[in-house]
């Protein structure tokens, strides 16, 4: 190993440790004033309004993906991710889609009125919910806004340097948080939840610009060279984030059609204490396993595999420790938590919880795009979306609601065997060590056993 390699293995290894503590720092704290948000505004609005709301921005995540052509992963991935012509030409493409993307959803919004007023959505459907088609229109407004955020945030995800954009991202999550809390307990209705994210969303894009004291300035350019580059690399991420949005956004679709919008509510309730693990792996995947495994291969190509079973072997054990201790534990939490309305989400979480035994394909997603194999995400959306729309209706058809959720966790099971054949195809299995963490199940349930006990011990809620 020459000496210049060694130095940049043990920069690259104390810019992942920095980097890593401060996405766990992030994740930690974003996720507590995500739950201490959730527990105040379910005890200052009924359960009615979070389906509605949740309903409202599945149009917003939905129409956002199906129009990602990659541009932040291109700035991440290509050498010529601090050019500043490519940069202002992504952020160009970027604010268009931001443009485009907010007309759409406002058409939506118009079309589930209309639908409303000729009949064509059941009246037992939350989609009928009167109000559904206003909020939709005005929660198309962050897209225009953050259409316009600066190009600093990919670049300090390429640097792996996000300690400002850390500050940055919980700074304006607690701002939103301080509006929905006062806005409600003054007005109790859904207009707080509204006015949270568009204010926060207002004042992030802006102080993007600003708080990066050597940061790029961003402003149009059109640069054909830099699109083709653009287009070529995210023509597979297109198709992904295509079928992600409807694969990540489907069951709430669904849900919608079948359930009313107190229903949807409470799941929304277990769904985001489950995410907000699954969300905790999401980014360290973005914003630290792949610019880092991007790094090592395309400056030390033969370690690529070692660092990605390296990573493997720590979050593996963390989730399937979770998975355990959420799906004993999960009805405790719950009703510790939360008061008597949104008790049945334990049960649901429960179930939801065992979807952590297979979180392979998150960072096989990272490892494929950082070697130039962008086409694994797009298939894999494409067969978690088919089977999602096959399993959901049957199993609910079935077993209700109950069913519902656990094709979720039969959809993850066909996932991760995708994913070992594909990688296995591509010469990146090692299968003994894809299965040495799952007896930490056995731990994690241990530990929810013993949690559910002292759980129930106590003798008060919050």
């Amino acid at each position: 190993m020459s000496e210049d390699t060694s130095k940049n293995r043990k920069h690259l290894s104390s810019r992942l440790l920095r980097s890593g503590s401060w996405v766990a720092i992030g994740n930690i704290t974003g996720q507590l004033l995500r739950l201490l948000s959730n527990l105040i505004m379910t005890r200052l609005l009924v359960p009615e309004m979070f389906g509605v709301m949740a309903l409202a921005q599945v149009f917003n995540y939905v129409v956002v993906l199906i129009s990602d052509i990659g541009l932040s992963q291109s700035i991440i991935q290509s050498k010529r991710g601090e050019d500043e012509v490519f940069l202002n030409t992504a952020w160009t493409l970027q604010a268009i889609k931001g443009c485009i993307t907010c007309v759409i959803v406002s058409v939506i919004g118009l079309v589930v009125f209309w639908a409303g007023r000729t009949g064509l959505i059941s009246e037992h459907s939350a989609f009928s919910e009167p109000i559904l088609p206003l909020i939709i229109v005005v929660m198309s407004l962050p897209l225009f806004i953050s259409g316009f955020t600066s190009t600093n945030v990919i670049l300090a995800n390429r640097k792996l340097s996000l300690g400002r954009l850390t500050v940055l991202d919980l700074s304006t999550q607690f701002l939103g948080l301080v509006i929905m809390i006062v806005w409600a307990y003054f007005y109790r209705n859904i207009w707080a939840l509204v006015a949270g994210v568009l204010i926060s969303n207002v004042v992030r894009t802006v102080l993007t610009h600003v708080v990066f004291p050597n940061g790029f300035k961003n402003r149009f350019a059109w640069d054909k060279t830099a699109i083709k580059e653009i287009v070529h690399f995210g023509k597979w991420l297109f198709i992904s984030s295509f079928f992600t949005a409807f694969y990540m956004q489907g069951d709430r679709l669904l849900l919608g059609g079948f359930e009313t919008a107190e229903v949807v509510g409470i799941y929304i309730v277990a769904f985001l204490l489950m995410s907000s693990v699954r969300d905790f792996f999401s980014k360290f995947c973005d914003q630290i396993y792949f610019p880092a495994l991007s790094e090592v291969y395309r400056e030390d190509r033969p370690k690529t595999m070692e660092t990605y079973y390296a990573i493997r072997k720590n979050t593996d054990a963390i989730a399937i420790f979770m998975a355990g201790a959420l799906f004993v534990s999960g009805q405790a939490i719950v009703e510790f938590l939360y008061s008597s309305p949104y008790f049945d989400a334990g049960w649901m979480l429960q179930i939801m919880a065992l979807n952590l035994l297979f979180v392979s394909p998150l960072i096989s997603r990272v490892l494929l795009l950082a070697i130039g194999i962008s086409r694994y995400s797009a298939e894999l959306r494409v067969l978690q979306t088919i089977l999602l729309i096959i399993f959901f209706p049957i199993l609910y058809s079935m077993f209700g609601i109950r069913g519902a959720i656990w094709s979720l966790v039969v959809v993850s099971f066909f996932s991760v065997v995708f994913d070992y054949i594909y990688r296995a195809r591509n010469g990146l299995l090692i299968l003994w060590k894809e299965f040495r963490m799952y007896p930490v199940f056995i731990l994690g349930w241990c530990a929810g056993f013993v949690g559910e006990k002292l759980i129930r011990m106590l003798p008060f809620g919050i």
